[in-house]
């Protein structure tokens, strides 16, 4: 019975896969970019000539880890992570996806900046050699206050996380880090406004026997002063993490 029980879950998984990409495939065929409407390649949501044309930061001339960056040394001067990781400035039509996403509940769009995510960090992989693998890494997600995510329903940054952590099988830790405090949006305060408005705001909670690996990726969707994943990675590296990646979709850097 065993043997039969373990060939039907193998049936079962070959036919999930290939209902799925059949539905892949199908959303391809009918999908129309965001953008400028023509038919999509790869994602449903964005077509090649698009995608190719999106604000990346230029790589030629910057290094992939952009904390060697001088203007995000004057950006974050105090930093508790150990690499910084972003695909573009916060600028069209990232800053807008993102706004849709968290204020107009566009969902769709999570798999779409996960989607970016993903292929930006097959490429600093490739470029970096970087020891992190699946064996020794696992990925975390900034989370929100219980009251900001029943009133938005959701939490940007795990919806990303969690799919991007599947696409290399990271182990995601989606509870790890709480957010116990429920603090005053942060879109205007001054550098140590941010830091009193964060002070004491999270929580690591493990569970019994449950050990962090030695290194971890922090994803988050914009990184505007480092402030709140300063907090986050302070409490990681007192819980002996020698390595923090803060992984984010965009950087906002000052005119």
């Amino acid at each position: 019975m065993e043997f039969g029980n373990t060939d039907n879950n193998k049936i079962l998984l070959n036919l999930q896969r290939l209902l799925s990409q059949r539905f892949s495939a199908f959303r391809l065929k009918i999908s129309s970019c965001i953008l400028c409407g023509n038919a999509c390649q790869h994602h449903p949501l964005l077509c090649q000539f698009c995608q190719a044309d999106l604000p990346y930061f230029n790589y030629q001339l910057l290094p992939y880890d952009l904390l060697s960056w001088p203007a995000v040394t004057k950006l974050i001067p105090k930093k508790n992570f150990d690499h910084l990781i972003a695909i573009a400035p916060y600028v069209w039509p990232l800053d807008t996806w993102i706004t849709q996403l968290k204020y107009q509940h566009k969902t769709e769009l999570a798999e779409l900046l996960s989607y970016l995510l993903i292929d930006h960090w097959h490429n600093y992989l490739e470029i970096e050699k970087t020891n992190i693998t699946p064996d020794n890494t696992s990925v975390l997600s900034v989370p929100l206050h219980l009251k900001k995510w029943q009133t938005r329903g959701f939490n940007q940054a795990h919806l990303i996380a969690r799919k991007f952590s599947k696409a290399f099988d990271y182990s995601y830790q989606a509870n790890v880090v709480i957010r116990e405090k429920c603090t005053e949006n942060q879109v205007g305060k001054s550098g140590l406004d941010r830091r009193k408005n964060l002070k004491n705001a999270f929580g690591l909670y493990l569970g019994k026997g449950e050990r962090l690996p030695k290194n971890i990726i922090l994803i988050d969707d914009v990184v505007t002063t480092g402030t709140t994943a300063n907090e986050i990675c302070k409490l990681l590296k007192n819980r002996g993490v020698q390595s923090i990646t803060l992984l984010c979709i965009s950087l906002a850097i000052p005119n």
